[in-house]
């Protein structure tokens, strides 16, 4: 089977430093291969900012780590490239990083080199959306638009400039971080934005609020097994008590020190920091089952409703845990964590290996139709076709994502709040179900071979929609998974 051509969306990180910033930056490199890196922008946020002559920093760590990170990057390129050429170089990388807004929270009085970048950027002639991710606070990208706004508001040509930027620019932020994206970019331009406000968090600092299972593959063991010894930029990935102190930062914010780790005794040394941004870009990836065509289909990168118009929330969808036996809001991305960690400790190995055949890589695999219409009560027969670059064998599951289906109606299941634990404190409400049996009324043929067979229920209406999953994965030491989304739609 020939290799399919690989989608690349467009795509611009901005950053204010965090040492989970830093964290889910290293992993960015390491998939900088499946996106097109447009740019990569530090700014600041509440959390983080340079300070000015009249206001003192506060926890800046300074603007050298990206440049240094991709140096990094560098001595495992040639590795890299050997498992797949479309790595782009770290020279290409470095020649898109600027410097936005960092004086102050909220700052974007002033034009800086990314605010201008990014304005340059949003108004090229590439039709691609472009996807700007914001780490940190939106305001380096409020002052690219408001540059803009200033430009074109007072000519001919500005109904067509901002029909071009609505159309073209797609905000992912985590945990809005500064004032401006309120006071300035909801209030002026129509942009479709997705906001995670609370799930990114148990990828985070909250990470010890998730079921056993899902803290298996954040422990110290795992790192030490996957992470550690895996080549220079992943010698650079903090963890609990590896004794990396972050210049700028404060001490209470010193997860590599022993004083941390003591007053912290429910960790271990080398367990999982945070990676609160990586969602940003888990939505990009190919792997994100085609979460990017719609945000309500759900993936790596989460799963969406629509809030207000063009705007997505994490906070109002719930997935069924199976563990907990619940519908959870936050379900609908920790579900996902265990294929996130097994699919980064396969590409670890990359970073130590020039020898292809000596490491996995993902299953190519085809589905013919992914858009199907059926009647109710017809038989759907689905068939994929797969192979291994290395030879292995591969397994097959197929499985209906019953909540992302408008078929099943969750309007009626009545939720309750909770407390979601943030590091050491308790300050954010999350939501779900009391315990409850499901059952989905759907049963699969051959679910775990590569033709699998149902029927469209008879009661099903016209419009109602079945989303059908197939993971493919190789069976190896370190399985690599490949995945495609049939969507199923009642005529």
């Amino acid at each position: 089977m020939s290799e399919p051509k690989k989608l690349k969306l467009r795509t611009v990180v901005t950053t204010d430093g965090e040492i989970d910033d830093m964290d889910s930056f290293i992993r960015f490199l390491l998939y900088s291969n499946d996106v097109d890196v447009a740019g990569i922008i530090l700014t600041s946020s509440m959390f983080h900012y340079r300070g000015t002559v009249d206001k003192p920093a506060y926890r800046w760590t300074g603007d050298t780590w990206i440049p240094e990170f991709i140096a990094k990057y560098g001595q495992v390129y040639q590795n890299l490239i050997k498992h797949d050429p479309t790595y782009p170089s770290p020279e290409s990388l470095l020649s898109v990083y600027r410097i936005g807004n960092v004086d102050d929270v909220s700052d974007m009085i002033e034009e800086t080199e990314g605010s201008n970048f990014l304005a340059d950027l949003i108004l090229d002639d590439d039709d691609r959306p472009l996807y700007i991710q914001i780490w940190g606070g939106t305001n380096t990208t409020a002052r690219a638009l408001k540059s803009i706004q200033e430009r074109y508001e007072e000519t001919t040509d500005w109904d067509r400039i901002k029909k071009k930027v609505e159309e073209k620019v797609v905000l992912y932020i985590i945990l809005d971080q500064d004032g401006t994206y309120g006071d300035y970019i909801s209030k002026h331009w129509n942009i479709k934005t997705l906001n995670d406000s609370l799930n990114f968090g148990y990828f985070a600092y909250g990470w010890k609020g998730l079921p056993e299972v899902f803290q298996s593959s954040l422990n110290a063991d795992w790192h030490l097994t996957h992470l550690k010894n895996k080549g220079q930029l992943l010698d650079q990935y903090a963890l609990i008590g590896d004794g990396y102190y972050l210049e700028g930062e404060i001490e209470s914010e010193q997860f590599g020190q022993q004083e941390w780790l003591s007053q912290h005794p429910d960790y271990e040394t080398y367990d999982f920091i945070s990676e609160g941004d990586s969602p940003s870009y888990f939505y990009l990836l190919q792997t994100s089952l085609r979460g990017f065509e719609n945000p309500s289909f759900g993936g790596w990168g989460g799963r969406f409703k629509e809030t207000s118009p063009n705007t997505f929330t994490t906070n109002q969808t719930i997935d069924y845990n199976p563990y907990t036996k619940r519908f959870e809001q936050e379900y609908n991305f920790y579900r996902w964590i265990p294929d996130i960690q097994a699919d980064l400790a396969a590409r670890a190995q990359w970073c130590i290996t020039d020898d292809f055949k000596a490491a996995t890589h993902y299953p190519q695999v085809k589905v013919a139709n992914k858009d199907i219409q059926a009647e109710p009560g017809q038989v759907i027969t689905l068939q994929a076709k797969a192979s291994d670059p290395n030879g292995h064998s591969l397994k097959y599951h197929w499985w209906c994502y019953h909540e992302a289906s408008s078929y099943w109606d969750f309007s009626k299941i009545e939720l309750e709040s909770d407390v979601f634990r943030l590091g050491d404190k308790e300050h954010v409400s999350s939501w779900h179900s009391k315990e409850m049996a499901i059952d989905w009324a759907l049963p699969l043929t051959g679910e775990n071979t590569s033709v699998v067979q149902f029927t469209v229920p008879e009661d099903a209406k016209t419009g109602q929609i079945m989303h059908m999953i197939l993971e493919v994965s190789n069976v190896t030491d370190l399985p690599l998974k490949t995945y495609e989304r049939v969507v199923v739609t009642v005529k």
